[in-house]
């Protein structure tokens, strides 16, 4: 899963659960699967940020 799937499924999960289009009794599993998407989202995030930093570091200082 990329990035960007990962965030528009959890934006249409959380307009889904705002807009209270979830029955009740699959509330707890959307909120679940929010919580995993927003984990892997955080994940993929930190990951893109050090390799940000590791290239930037061995750019040749100026």
């Amino acid at each position: 899963m990329t990035y960007q799937d990962a965030y528009d499924q959890l934006a249409t999960l959380v307009d889904e659960i705002e807009n209270e289009q979830v029955p009740l009794d699959e509330l707890p599993g959307k909120i679940r699967l929010a919580s995993e998407l927003i984990i892997f989202c955080q994940e993929r995030l930190r990951a893109i940020e050090t390799e940000y930093q590791d290239v930037i570091e061995k750019l040749p200082k100026r």
